[in-house]
Parts: structure tokens; C-alpha cells; sequence
């Protein structure tokens, strides 16, 4: 009996599709136990319904250390905080693993300070003093944290003093220089003011976990970082003491809009150079902050179409990825929903606006049945054309589910909720097809997944990626698709704001009469924060022409071309050639 419920929470597909697909070789490889990560996510006892514990949770890639290697931090929970139940704050930490020259791991939770113990939904990275080091910020169900980073390995809290107090339930999270100041500021999408003492119940009147429609939609918060302003403190490496932000919710404007926000990206979305805020919310209209250049924002995600899905709904938005697919230079959005609706491809149309083309793109119709949380965008077998991979789990009781396994059956239990991953090839004209093969064990193993993050953990020049799972272990894969061409890595830096990575920054590639770009911009998919090193698939082409990079103050510059197949760091100011309106849109 329970094999078949157990079957039912993975079988929305079809039971028989593993057996079904082709025998061929994966695309990743899972290598999580061989280079010494070991975490198992626990979202607390089942049982209790508390609606946090469905929803969780992100992660990050981050180089703590600035050794040149990709770091790893996972995001705990632990029981529930509610009445009734006694939790072990301990058990709820958050988990840092260093990676060593040799490419395995080591867990440094206690030396690095970052062993956060609230319930936590996601993470964000960012150099908020600019000293060069990535510090951290938290989202909790509860109270968030601000971390800023010592530079010896070790991290230390400064959510008090740095005035960014914040004990709502936060979803995403990200780093962004809205005002061209020099200094990372801070926004925070809020999810909803829940409270646990609420039952919700299914449409077969059976006890099921709420969704946002129980309970009040709240604003989300805009934290402003003043730490420049502060007597004493110049552009670069700011004394840590003397870290501030203001909170500018209500001055720019962001309080007019209370909604139940996951998913945060900032991004350039009308080609102003200027950065945006984008927020997909949950069963709502998501909105598009697009800045006003005066310190306040409009949102804009109506009239620009990036607000409903293809019939004019809103829908129960969750996980956003980006990418340039049509070529413009412009950011396109796609959008991941709930079981019963399709995913949403918002293709830009010019600086005015987008257009929704999933179905088009062959990205709606096969996650209908299911439920989708993270999704990246990146050109894994390097032919030139992004590819896509996304993670699901659903939220609710399947119909199939007639009967629910002991709540102490927690294997069991979170089994009813899982569901395949996917990953779906570019095929050179943006329509994309499944990927299928019984021995993808990315897409062949169902369990409840949330977060997916991408970077190079290898340094090996392709990208591989981070899987956090709900009640289940950390999954990391690395890339092993055959390849169809070069690659090629870039990092922009800051050196007159201690060297720090240039969010913000869009960077183009030219060569072979084509073009490519991408975004300094690490938060996305759903409530993590990806390696901010800018990576490119660039098909049979040996040599690049050029690189022009639009920094986040405005300005542009062109960098000199070259060999491909190797990590370049372009520096703000030691380019060729300012780059002139011609050769920025060929």
C-alpha cells in the first residue's frame, strides 16, 4: 500500500518514464559524498503543518575566503517555531563548507561564525563594506541576519548595528546598488504574516498545508547603505564598525505594494543603466520595481507585461531565471508556478516591455503537472545556446495521497511531495526540448526540491550545480555533458571599491558576427545566490573580438578580445576603449 502512495508523489508524469527513457550518458554526475558534503536538510517533525517548513529553503555559492575556490553554505530549519513544540536551536543551524585545493570540503560551520540558528528560507551575498570579501545575509521565517565578513575565516553578526532589523517572514533576498553610490544596498521581499495557530484544510476537507490566500500579504523592505556616509569612511574598505543602512521602504516607494514576494532578482529591465528590482509573489501579480533615478521606484510589471501569466492571472509565482535568449541585451524572465499552471517566459520586447512565449519555447506544457521551484539558466554543454534546468516538489496533498503515512515516518511522509528534476536542452532557436536518460540521476530521483544554484566548483570551465532537497540530503553535480564548444568565464571587479565583484555590471561578448551577455547579478532561482563569475558557452568559436561591459555607475567600456577557454577579470577603468552607442548594439 505504501509502495503505491510512495509511487504517486514522483508519478505525475508517468510511473513507467525512467524505464522508458534513452540509456544515455548523464550530464552530471552527483558528488556530493565523494568530496565530503554531508548535510541532510530537516524541516522539523511532520505533523504540526506548519507552513514554512514547505517552502524552504536556498542556498549559496560564495568564495568566503577569496582563495579562487567556490565555497558552499546550506540552509537549516530544524523543528518548527511554534507553541508546542520544543526546539533545539543547535539541531537548526545553517552549515558552511570550505573548499580545499584538493576539490573536497570541509565543514567550518563553528569557525566561521555563519551557523545561523533560525528557521531559515534563504541567503543573499554581497560586499557591503567593500574590503573585497563577500558578506552574507539571511532570511528567516523570524528574525534575519546580517553577517559581515572578518577576512580570517570567520564572520560576525551585525544585524543591530547595522540597522537592519527585520523579524518578518522574509523569501528572497539580494544585493543591489540601486542608487550608483558605490555601496550595496539591501532589499528583502517579504512572504506573509502568518500565524501557525490557523488550520487550512484541502478541498476533500482533509488537514493540508495553507497557502498564501489564509493569511495578510505584507511589503516588502528596501534598506539603503549609508556605511560611504559615515565620518571617516571612504569608497573602499569601510571599517566594519562602521557598517549602517537607512530604511527607505516608504521613501521609495516601495511600502505602496503589500504582496507575498519569494523570488528577488535586480537586473537592468528598461536599458537605462540603471538597476531594477524584479519579485515574483506568490498567487499575486509580481512586481517590477523600475528605478526612478531620483532614489524611488514604480512598479511597472503590468504595463510592461511581466505581472500575470499567458491568460491574464496571477499565479503562484515562486523561482525566477535569467538569461539574454533573443539577443538584445535585455533580460528574460522566466517565471516557475505551482502543479495546474504552466511556467512563464517572459521575452523581452525591447525596452518597453515583454511577451510571454513558454509555450512557444516548449517550457510550459511539460511542467504543468508539476510543481517548480529553482530553475537556471546557463549553456551547460557549451554550443553557444543557453539551456535550462529547474526542481520541483509540490505543496499539497496529492489527490492520489488517500492516506497519510505516521507523521514519526518522516522518509514516508515527505515522499507523498516529491517530484522529478528536469533539464531541457536548447535546441539553437530557443525552443527547448527535455533531456531524458534513465541514468540522470538529476532528473531520475524524486524527492521534495527547492533550491538550485550554479557555478564553476571545479574550475574546469563548465558549470556545475547545488540542489538543496526538503528532509533530504544536499545534492551536488557536476558537469560531465559532452561538450559541442569553448567557454569562456569573466569577473568584473571594482578596484576603486576594494576590489569587489561589480553587481550590476552587463557584460557583452562579440565573435563569429554573434553576440552573447550576461549579468553581474547572483541572486535568483529560488532564495539562493549563484556564483557571480559571468560564464559563457561559445560553440566551435576559438577566438572572441571583443568584451564591452556597462558598469553599474553607467559608464561602458570595450576590453580587447582574445583566446577563449580561460577565466578573464576585467578591472573598472584599465579597458582599451570606451565603448561608443555603435559598437554597443551591432
Amino acid at each position: 500500500m505504501w509502495g503505491i502512495l510512495f509511487a504517486a508523489g514522483c508519478d505525475r508524469q508517468s510511473s513507467s518514464e525512467p524505464q522508458r527513457a534513452p540509456d544515455l550518458p548523464p550530464l552530471f554526475e552527483e558528488v556530493e559524498n565523494e568530496l565530503g558534503i554531508h548535510f541532510v536538510h530537516d524541516p522539523g517533525t511532520p505533523g504540526t503543518w506548519f507552513y514554512p517548513e514547505i517552502m524552504v529553503m536556498g542556498a549559496a555559492l560564495l568564495d568566503y575566503n577569496c582563495d579562487g575556490r567556490l565555497d558552499i553554505y546550506l540552509l537549516g530549519c530544524g523543528e518548527p517555531e511554534m507553541s508546542g513544540v520544543k526546539r533545539d536551536p543547535a539541531a537548526a543551524r545553517n552549515r558552511l563548507f570550505r573548499q580545499e585545493p584538493d576539490g573536497r570540503f570541509t565543514d567550518v560551520t563553528d569557525e566561521s561564525g555563519l551557523g545561523n540558528e533560525g528557521y531559515t528560507m534563504g541567503v543573499a551575498v554581497g560586499d557591503i563594506n567593500n574590503d573585497g570579501y563577500p558578506d552574507v545575509y539571511v532570511t528567516n521565517y523570524g528574525r534575519d541576519a546580517l553577517y559581515v565578513n572578518e577576512r580570517n575565516g570567520h564572520f560576525r553578526e551585525i544585524t543591530d548595528q547595522a540597522g537592519v532589523v527585520h523579524e518578518r517572514w522574509s523569501g528572497g533576498a539580494c544585493f543591489v546598488d540601486y542608487d550608483r553610490d558605490g555601496w550595496l544596498d539591501l532589499y528583502v521581499a517579504n512572504y506573509l504574516d502568518y500565524f501557525p495557530s490557523r488550520a487550512c484544510y484541502g478541498s476533500s476537507g482533509r488537514r493540508d498545508y495553507c497557502g498564501p490566500a489564509s493569511f495578510d500579504k505584507s511589503a516588502d523592505r528596501l534598506f539603503r547603505n549609508v556605511t560611504g556616509e559615515q565620518p571617516g569612511q571612504g569608497p573602499a574598505h569601510a571599517d566594519p564598525a562602521a557598517i549602517r543602512f537607512v530604511d527607505v521602504t516608504v521613501a521609495a516607494g516601495i511600502a505602496k505594494r503589500e504582496a507575498s514576494g519569494l523570488g528577488v532578482v535586480a537586473l537592468d529591465c528598461n536599458d537605462d543603466g540603471w538597476q531594477d528590482i524584479y519579485v515574483a509573489n506568490d498567487m499575486m501579480a509580481n512586481t517590477l520595481w523600475i528605478n526612478q533615478q531620483d532614489g524611488t521606484f514604480r512598479d511597472e510589471a503590468l504595463p510592461r507585461g511581466a505581472a500575470y501569466d499567458s491568460l491574464g492571472r496571477p499565479a503562484a509565482n515562486m523561482g525566477i531565471a535569467f538569461t539574454d535568449l533573443n539577443g538584445d541585451q535585455l533580460p528574460d524572465l522566466y517565471v516557475t508556478h505551482m502543479a495546474g499552471e504552466m511556467n512563464v517566459l517572459y521575452m523581452s520586447d525591447g525596452p518597453i516591455g515583454y511577451r510571454e512565449e513558454a509555450m512557444q519555447a516548449g517550457l510550459a506544457a511539460p511542467m504543468h503537472p508539476l510543481t517548480t521551484f529553482g530553475a537556471v539558466f546557463f549553456d551547460l554543454d557549451h554550443d553557444g545556446d543557453d539551456d535550462l534546468a529547474a526542481v520541483h516538489g509540490t505543496m499539497k496533498l496529492p489527490d492520489t495521497a488517500v492516506t497519510i503515512p505516521p507523521f514519526d515516518d518522516r522518509e514516508a511522509y515527505w515522499k507523498i511531495f516529491a517530484e522529478p528534476n528536469m533539464i531541457f536542452l536548447n535546441q539553437g532557436d530557443n525552443h527547448f526540448t527535455l533531456h531524458r536518460s534513465r541514468r540522470e540521476t538529476f532528473s531520475t530521483r524524486c524527492e521534495v526540491s527547492r533550491g538550485l544554484c550554479v557555478g564553476d566548483i571545479d574550475n574546469d570551465g563548465d558549470l556545475d550545480m547545488l540542489l538543496t532537497d526538503t528532509a533530504a540530503p544536499a545534492r551536488l553535480y557536476r558537469n560531465v555533458a559532452p561538450k559541442a564548444g569553448n567557454w569562456l568565464r569573466v569577473r568584473a571587479v571594482e578596484p576603486d571599491l576594494g576590489g569587489r565583484d561589480a553587481y550590476g555590471a552587463r557584460i557583452t561578448v562579440y565573435g563569429g558576427g554573434k553576440q552573447w551577455t550576461r549579468w553581474i547579478s547572483p541572486s535568483g532561482s529560488y532564495l539562493g545566490s549563484h556564483d557571480p563569475v559571468a560564464h559563457w558557452g561559445l560553440g566551435p568559436l576559438p577566438v572572441i573580438d571583443r568584451i564591452d561591459v556597462r558598469w553599474p555607475d553607467g559608464s561602458e567600456e570595450s576590453f580587447a578580445g582574445g583566446p577563449v577557454n580561460r577565466l578573464r577579470v576585467l578591472a573598472h577603468g584599465a579597458s582599451t576603449a570606451p565603448a561608443t552607442a555603435a559598437a554597443h548594439r551591432p
